[in-house]
């Protein structure tokens, strides 16, 4: 019997040392585990505050946060008259302008083409002078703005949206119109280049 005794509290005092050593250990490692899970979370990208100024020869000005680069795609023809990429090298997505010769009579053509999968009824904005139109689609956000039979877009796929919906709305405010021969191109080859060519910051 007193062996039973005995051993029911040798049981219950193993029990108990367990968890008193136990406890502590648990303790700290809560302790320490949102320390060192701010330590290790990446810190988050976002669009720098510092602005550049991009002019392009065809006739427009924009500012971008000086954190991204600008790839100038190869003109397939002579009815393109610009396209350019803004990309950054910390988070992925982009932005894309493209200004081309269009068959459209009014940006209400270029709306009915576009927004049959629209997942928001268009939004009016503008583009520089420009009346434009915004149209949100499941993949991505699309901007078009006509003027004398020249289509201006913007498109931006929802990849990291937060972060290029700030650079997106930069550029809206930033961006202008001047006389082709009035507007020299950035001279800053460091932020700039080619399809093809590594971009160079």
């Amino acid at each position: 019997m007193k062996k039973k005794i005995l051993l029911g509290i040798c049981s219950v005092a193993g029990v108990v040392a367990v968890i008193l050593i136990l406890n502590p250990t648990q303790q700290k490692n809560t302790l320490s585990n949102p320390l060192t899970a701010q330590l290790q979370k990446p810190k988050e990208a976002v669009p720098s505050e510092n602005l550049k100024e991009y002019q392009d020869p065809s006739g427009f000005s924009f500012n971008y946060p000086d954190n991204l680069s600008i790839v100038k795609n190869d003109l397939e023809d002579n009815s393109t008259y610009a396209d350019l990429q803004l990309t950054s090298k910390e988070i992925s997505g982009s932005l894309s302008i493209k200004i081309v010769d269009s068959k459209f009579k009014t940006l209400d053509d270029w709306l009915k083409l576009n927004q049959g999968a629209a997942t928001q009824k268009p939004k009016e904005v503008t583009l520089g002078n420009l009346k434009a139109s915004e149209i949100k689609l499941s993949d991505r956000l699309l901007l078009g703005a006509l003027d004398q039979g020249i289509l201006f877009t913007i498109e931006m796929p929802l990849l990291e949206e937060e972060f290029w919906l700030k650079v997106y709305n930069k550029l809206l405010e930033g961006f202008t119109f001047a006389l082709p021969e009035t507007t020299t191109q950035d001279t800053d080859n460091s932020d700039v280049s080619f399809e093809g060519e590594e971009v160079v910051e």
